[in-house]
């Protein structure tokens, strides 16, 4: 999706400032009934959204796929993805350089079968068919916390494609691990999967869970990995890791991020700037490839700490915006100009 983000124009501020952002128009995905909204956009600059759908006790959730127009205001449902007798969530898209869709996902019966699929798209997110199974966990034993979670895409420059997930399936080893950030690699767009590879985890085993990571290339050519570690702490603190190549990357727990907890967010600009939400509800920025960071004031949603899923985008040269979960069980994206 970077090919399509257009260059971020910003106010040149003091050191250790807060960045000011106008918050502006906010635009509904999904009236009610839906979560976990994410966003990619399509080689002719029209947006697709895909959220976790709701339909009541004892019904499997389905992914709605929806269309927006290329500044992301209006929006209208283009198609639903199931998988009968399963819950799914955790809804990701990826658009390849030659127009196919990527929809991965966490698809489960509770205690039973745990799997990472993705399915694909070849006429612009209208028809989906089942594609791949990136890693799975089909004996569980009855447990609920053997599963593999929050699959994420990235497009790396020599056209491999990888996937970052939370991972459950070590904690049975010796030593064990609660749960790890694990990434596996696929040269022929989603179709096979490769070899497993734990980037971050809890040195020598234990109980902490390092989880739901997200990367982005930054303007210096190497990756940020954001993620949370849960454990110790309720609110899930969220680190940092930098790695030269996307797949390669340095031992540890990683940095400390402020102002943020669970569930991190980010997106690099072309400009540079990098930007990152997560459920603390806050915006910071780094205009330093992740040295440093800066917190926006006022935040996109003043909804404090709170299990909201949000994300962030750029929208336009001096626009972002903030896809989250709201009261009353919506999903709407507010936007922000610099």
């Amino acid at each position: 999706m970077r090919g399509f983000v257009l260059a971020l124009a910003l106010l040149a501020l003091p050191p250790c400032a807060s960045a000011t952002v106008q918050w502006t128009d906010t635009a509904t995905v999904a009236k009610s009934k839906a979560a976990w909204g994410r966003l990619a956009r399509l080689p002719d600059g029209r947006w697709l959204a895909v959220t976790t759908r709701f339909h009541g006790k004892g019904t499997p959730t389905t992914l709605t796929i929806s269309l927006g127009d290329s500044r992301g205001r209006e929006w209208k449902e283009l198609s639903s993805v199931a998988e009968p007798g399963r819950n799914i969530d955790n809804g990701e898209l990826l658009v390849l350089p030659d127009g196919r869709i990527l929809l991965g996902m966490r698809s489960l019966i509770e205690g039973k079968s745990y799997r990472l699929n993705v399915h694909a798209s070849d006429d612009g997110g209208r028809t989906w068919r089942f594609l791949s199974t990136i890693d799975r966990n089909e004996n569980p034993r009855g447990r609920k916390d053997r599963g593999v979670w929050e699959p994420v895409f990235s497009l790396l420059p020599d056209g491999t494609l990888s996937v970052l997930y939370a991972d459950e399936t070590l904690a049975d080893g010796k030593p064990s691990y609660n749960q790890v950030v694990s990434q596996r690699t696929s040269r022929d767009h989603g179709a096979t999967w490769g070899a497993k590879s734990v980037l971050v985890a809890e040195p020598g085993g234990g109980k902490l869970r390092p989880g739901m990571p997200v990367m982005s290339r930054m303007q210096d050519g190497r990756y940020l990995l954001v993620f949370e570690t849960c454990g110790d702490d309720p609110q899930c603190p969220v680190s940092t890791k930098i790695s030269k190549d996307g797949v390669t990357w340095p031992d540890g727990l990683g940095t400390p991020l402020a102002d943020q907890r669970c569930g991190p967010q980010l997106t690099a600009t072309t400009r540079g700037t990098v930007f990152v939400t997560s459920c603390q509800n806050e915006v910071t920025w780094s205009e330093d490839n992740g040295a440093s960071w800066k917190r926006v004031t006022p935040p996109a949603w003043p909804f404090g700490f709170r299990h909201t899923w949000p994300a962030i985008y750029q929208f336009d040269d001096n626009e972002i915006g903030v896809i989250n979960g709201v009261p009353g069980g919506g999903v709407q994206i507010r936007f922000g100009t610099f």
